[in-house]
């Protein structure tokens, strides 16, 4: 066994403060050389050819680790008691005065905020705090020795956006520095206890003192991250049902605390998440609970008057906070959890032993239970990962869906995304919950993935094709409906439910087609001069077609492509469109210049690389040679074709994928779609007149959209294509009418009421056959 420094020997620990501080000061300045020495190696070994070729096997071993973690129900295994949940590297129990030796993260954090705790003092420094005569939030925050961890916590309030605070400690008899340390503290207000009233109590006596709209209840030995506290603002502001929001707690070895927290029918309660990596996916997506811990509860102060505060049944601490977030919900209010906002906690800091912990969360346990029996009965009794999974979250009136798609769908992607975008936010709005599954491996940092999609939905990351059946496994019987997009991820699924029927028993399964893909390639091969024989147009046709022998309807994007499946023998086909809103863009004729294209080309033989070359190549010289210089042709959206960044000639701009597509509408005179081959309808077409830019299409689009050349100018050829441009592009009488008549036509078959209607007369109707199917 390593011998034990021996630095405090001799003496009180806090006797000899000068010389620790020096040896620590010169312990920290050795550490950060050898640091900055390592960081450096780090980098190399990061930038390394075998550690990039290493990353597929580092990625399955973590799938691989999480995929135990469910089976074993570790994930969310609530511990015996408060003892075993415990930190193991705590002071020694019998002589706190000596360090562990190596030291455990709280040992660290607690001996660096010392260092900079007697480093304040010594100077005689002062720490300035926001204050706001006016305060929207008042924070509370209740002391009971351990200074060091309230200076980290104050640190971390005076770094938050949100300025317009007053802070209210109360100090319940400190024997530490704490006192030194508030005399050195500007803006706060300090109540002085004489002797210990615990926590409840003195946040109660706190709260009667605060003026402001909101009360954040903050424990002393939490720091709030950057954002937290506007994070935690905007969700109780949001909807005017809401009573409470905590935020994600994570433990200083970086593991989750808890991300929400839920109540069993005895009364017990767990963290969920506890032990797991506070990034991973089921911890990052917002949603009702239960409650949320005390370390970080922001409530409205007008709700907690007219509740009366914490239950003084529950002093001195433990269960104060479950309960008041249970009488939220008695009286209608949500308690929701907000996963941005983020929160380092020491845990256990006041608490003398552990022992007291048991003891005082056993005794109100009991007390919670006898309060809210008639509540609790309708509780599940155990947390067997099941129960966790049901009860991580409060039940949604809709029901749960879980979504297939190829990565998360911004719609900046355009291939279809947009339109699963909206799938997604009308299932939302109609109050389901969503889990979107993504099967391709397209990373994403978690402020991408939550840049244009709702909060409530999760997101499944980094999981992809080969966790599918483990997470199918072990959610089965948790989704009422399952929606897949796209053929290939249909016949991934497929595959699935052949070998696991019974997992889908009791759930709808709708493949959306969104588009016939095999007509893409029959009318390629049409387009270049060689044509597939009719028996293989009918194989690749009913090779896709069969991919819905599986699933309990299909859904298609248009008419004509419901009337195929059903010639080829698909009973149930629905049709599900666009869902765009008229927003015309107000710039007169005059004032707009160029033409411009809105579409994502992810590889050489796409139809949008198709269409581009063949634009460029054909198409555009015609128009600049009529037209001359003002002739600007825009790209906007992803581009992964070489030829068409070769193609660009001058007056030709990439700008590549722009998430904020209103000025280029604004601006845009025409929005050119020369599309020679596509299935489905054309997004494109439908979003370029829902923004009153008149639009030049090919016939292959007219036919798609059954629009005429009253809302659409088409260009049967390259000739007859650039003649309309230039017409449209010169003649101010035929834009408006051409711009009024797509309007028009937007507002009739576009509409996001009618398409949110229609999404739920599709899921209400497959759960009403699926469950007669089931009697």
């Amino acid at each position: 066994m390593e011998e034990r420094p021996k630095l405090f020997e001799g003496g009180s620990r806090w006797n000899r403060q000068n010389e620790i501080i020096r040896s620590l000061k010169k312990q920290l300045e050795a550490t950060e050389r050898e640091l900055a020495n390592k960081e450096w190696v780090f980098e190399q070994f990061l930038q390394s050819p075998s550690w990039r070729l290493t990353y597929p096997l580092r990625w399955l071993a973590k799938q691989f680790r999480s995929l135990r973690r469910w089976a074993n129900g570790s994930e969310d295994r609530p511990a015996a008691s408060a003892a075993d949940t415990a930190p193991s590297d705590g002071p020694d129990e019998e002589d706190n005065t000596i360090l562990n030796w190596p030291p455990g993260p709280k040992e660290v954090f607690s001996d660096c905020y010392r260092v900079q705790l007697l480093a304040l003092l010594a100077a005689g420094t002062r720490l300035r705090l926001p204050h706001s005569e006016t305060p929207l939030v008042s924070v509370i925050l209740v002391l009971f020795n351990r200074a060091e961890l309230t200076l980290a916590c104050l640190r971390s309030l005076r770094e938050q956006a949100v300025q317009d605070l007053e802070i209210i400690i109360v100090d319940n008899a400190s024997k530490d520095e704490t006192s030194s340390l508030l005399e050195r503290v500007e803006g706060v207000r300090v109540i002085r206890n004489p002797e210990n009233a615990g926590f409840l109590l003195a946040v109660n006596q706190a709260a009667r003192e605060a003026r402001g709209e909101y009360l954040l209840l903050l424990n002393n030995d939490a720091q709030l991250l950057p954002e937290t506290l506007s994070a935690a603002l905007a969700t109780i502001r949001s909807a005017p049902d809401i009573g409470a929001v905590g935020g994600r707690i994570v433990l200083l070895d970086g593991v989750l605390q808890e991300a929400g927290s839920m109540i069993w029918r005895n009364g017990g309660c767990l963290g969920y998440g506890r032990g797991d990596d506070p990034f991973a996916p089921m911890y990052m997506f917002r949603r009702d609970v239960d409650y949320c811990s005390g370390v970080f509860l922001l409530t409205p102060r007008r709700v907690w008057n007219q509740l009366g505060g914490f239950d003084v049944a529950f002093r001195p601490a433990y269960y104060e906070e479950t309960d008041y977030c249970m009488r939220l919900w008695e009286r209608g209010l949500r308690v929701v959890y907000e996963p941005n906002a983020v929160v380092l906690h020491y845990e256990f800091a006041s608490t003398q032993t552990i022992e007291e912990v048991t003891t005082l969360q056993e005794r109100h346990q009991s007390v919670f239970a006898r309060k809210h029996h008639a509540v609790l009965a309708g509780r599940a009794d155990a947390p067997a990962p099941e129960s966790v999974l049901e009860t991580r979250m409060r039940p949604s009136p809709g029901g749960r869906v879980l979504f297939l798609d190829d990565r998360v769908p911004h719609t900046w992607l355009g291939s279809g995304f947009p339109r699963a975008h909206a799938i997604l936010r009308a299932l939302v709005k109609q109050g389901r919950f969503v889990t979107v599954y993504p099967l391709g491996d397209f990373p994403e940092e978690w402020s991408s993935v939550y840049s244009d999609m709702p909060a409530e939905v999760e997101f499944m990351m980094g999981y992809g094709r080969l966790m599918l059946e483990a997470f199918l496994r072990e959610r089965r019987g948790y989704y009422d409906t399952i929606i897949v997009s796209r053929p290939h991820n249909m016949n991934v699924l497929r595959g699935i439910i052949a070998a696991r029927p019974a997992w889908f028993e009791n759930v709808s399964v709708i493949y959306d087609a969104e588009a016939l893909s095999a007509w893409r390639e029959i009318a390629r091969r049409e387009l270049i001069g060689e044509p597939l024989p009719a028996d293989e147009v009918s194989r690749l046709l009913a090779e896709e077609v069969d991919l819905a022998s599986k699933a309990d309807c299909v859904i298609s994007v248009a008419e004509y492509e419901r009337a195929l499946f059903r010639k080829l023998g698909v009973a149930r086909v629905h049709v599900l469109g666009h869902s765009i809103a008229a927003r015309p863009t107000p710039r007169r004729f005059r004032d707009r210049a160029g033409f411009l294209f809105v579409g994502a080309i992810h590889d050489e033989s796409s139809p949008n690389a198709d269409s581009v070359l063949w634009f460029l190549t054909e198409i555009l010289p015609r128009i600049q040679a009529r037209l001359g210089a003002e002739a600007v042709f825009t790209i906007a959206g992803i581009n992964k074709s070489q030829k068409v960044a070769e193609a660009a000639r001058p007056g030709v701009r990439l700008i590549g994928p722009a998430p904020d597509l209103w000025d280029l509408y604004d601006s845009a005179r025409v929005f050119v779609a020369p599309t020679r081959y596509a299935a489905g309808i054309p997004h494109k077409v439908h979003e370029a007149a829902a923004h009153g830019v008149p639009v030049v299409g090919t016939l292959v689009l007219a036919d798609q959209l059954g629009w005429n050349d009253a809302a659409l100018a088409v260009g049967v050829d390259a000739a007859a294509f650039a003649d309309k441009c230039g017409a449209l592009y010169t003649d101010e009488t035929a834009w408006m009418e051409i711009r009024e008549a797509g309007l028009a036509r937007i507002r009739s078959e576009c509409s996001p009421d009618a398409f949110e209607r229609r999404l739920k007369e599709i899921l209400d109707a497959e759960s009403a056959c699926h469950a007669s199917a089931s009697a």
